[in-house]
C-alpha cells in the first residue's frame, strides 16, 4: 500500500470518527456560510491554473452540498454528460443509480464552471480523495470548523439533515442520499450524536398526534350546513382565515358541534393547489403565501409556505407542474384547497 493510500485512508477515518463523536454538525445557517466561503475561495485564485483547479473543487463541493453525492460518486462523474444544465438534473450511474434535481440557487455556478473548455474532459473531476479532503478542511478552517464538520461525508450528511428539517419524508431523504443498505442508513442515523434519529422520531410523534403542528389552524365554528351524505363546517381562524371542512353525517352527529365552538382544522398537504396569480376559482382561498423552502426530486416537490400572519403551511406538488409555474424559494404564490382536503381535528 502506498503512502498516499495510507494517508487517504487516515483522513477518511479521522473525518468519520470526528463526525460520529461530535455533537455539532453543520446546520442550515452554517451550510450557507460555508457555501459563500467556497465561492469566495474560488475567486481568490491568483493564476489561471489555480482558477481551474479551484473551479473543479468548487463544483465537487456543490454536488456534495446540494446533491448529497458521495465523494467517490462525484469524482467518478463525466460531469458534462451527467449534469443537465437546463433542468438541473444530475444522473448518477450504477451502482448508486439515481436522478437528483439540484436547486436553482447553485445552478448559476455549475453552469459557469461547466462552460469552461476544460470541463469537456471526462476526467474533469478526477482527483485523489485525500487531496480533496485536505482542500475541504482548508477552506473551512478559516471559519473555525473542525475537519469532522467540514469534510465531504459531513457535508453530505448535513444536507440530509437539512432536508429532514424541511419536513422531507425520511424515505425520500434515504433515496436522495442513495442509501440502499441498512448499514448506510444506520450510519446516517448515528451521525452527529444521532441528530437524524431525533428528527425522525420527532416527525413520527407529530404524525401520531391527532392535532398535527403542520397545517393545523385553531378557530371558531362560524357556519354549518347539512346535506344528504355529508355536512360542511366553516371555521374562521384567529387570523381571519375561513376554512371549510366536509364531514360524514355520522361523524357530524357524533361530534355534537355547535356555532362559536373553538376547534381546529388540518389541511392535507397533497390537496393544496398553487398558482402564481390571484384568480377566482371553486377552491377555498386563494390565500397569499411566500415560499420559505423548496426541495424537489424528479417527481415530487416539498414546499414550506409562510402566510401573511407568519403561520407556516407545507404542501406536496408535482415537480413537472411546479416547473411550469417557475416557482422557487422566495416566490409569492396563492394557494387554494378543496373542503375534502380539510380535516376537523378531535378536540
Amino acid at each position: 500500500m502506498t503512502f498516499y493510500a495510507v494517508s487517504e485512508r487516515y483522513l477518511f477515518e479521522m473525518e468519520r470518527k470526528t463526525a460520529k463523536d461530535a455533537l455539532k454538525h453543520l446546520n442550515r445557517s452554517m451550510l450557507e456560510q460555508l457555501t459563500l466561503r467556497w465561492e469566495a475561495w474560488e475567486t481568490e485564485a491568483t493564476t489561471t491554473a489555480k482558477r481551474i483547479v479551484r473551479a473543479r473543487l468548487h463544483l465537487l463541493f456543490l454536488l456534495i452540498r446540494y446533491g448529497g453525492l458521495r465523494l467517490g460518486e462525484a469524482l467518478g462523474l463525466n460531469v458534462r454528460e451527467a449534469v443537465d444544465t437546463v433542468t438541473g438534473m444530475v444522473h448518477l450511474p450504477p451502482p448508486g443509480s439515481r436522478d437528483i434535481l439540484l436547486p436553482l440557487s447553485c445552478m448559476k455556478h455549475i453552469r459557469r464552471i461547466l462552460s469552461l473548455p476544460e470541463a469537456g474532459d471526462a476526467a474533469f473531476l478526477r482527483f485523489d480523495q485525500g487531496f480533496v479532503r485536505r482542500k475541504f478542511y482548508s477552506v473551512a478552517e478559516g471559519m473555525g470548523l473542525a475537519p469532522g464538520m467540514a469534510g465531504p461525508r459531513a457535508i453530505r450528511y448535513a444536507r440530509g439533515l437539512e432536508l429532514l428539517e424541511l419536513h422531507v419524508p425520511f424515505n425520500v431523504v434515504q433515496a436522495f442520499l442513495g442509501q440502499q443498505k441498512s448499514a448506510q442508513v444506520a450510519e446516517f442515523l448515528d451521525f452527529a450524536g444521532g441528530e437524524a434519529k431525533r428528527l425522525v422520531r420527532g416527525s413520527a410523534q407529530n404524525d401520531d398526534d391527532e392535532e398535527e403542528a403542520d397545517n393545523t389552524f385553531i378557530g371558531i365554528i362560524t357556519g354549518m350546513e347539512t346535506g344528504m351524505r355529508c355536512a360542511s363546517v366553516e371555521v374562521t381562524t384567529f387570523s381571519d382565515l375561513v376554512i371549510t371542512a366536509l364531514l360524514d353525517l355520522r361523524e357530524f352527529s357524533a361530534r355534537e358541534l355547535h356555532l362559536n365552538q373553538v376547534t381546529s382544522v388540518s389541511i392535507d398537504p397533497e390537496h393544496i393547489i398553487l398558482s402564481t396569480e390571484k384568480t377566482p376559482e371553486s377552491l377555498q382561498g386563494p390565500v397569499r403565501a411566500t415560499v420559505v423552502s423548496l426541495h424537489q426530486d424528479a417527481v415530487e416537490s416539498f414546499l414550506l409556505l409562510e402566510l401573511p400572519d407568519g403561520e407556516k403551511i407545507s404542501t406536496v406538488q408535482e415537480t413537472a407542474f411546479l416547473s411550469r409555474l417557475r416557482i422557487h424559494q422566495g416566490s409569492r404564490v396563492y394557494l387554494g384547497f378543496p373542503a375534502r382536503g380539510v380535516r376537523l381535528c378531535q378536540d
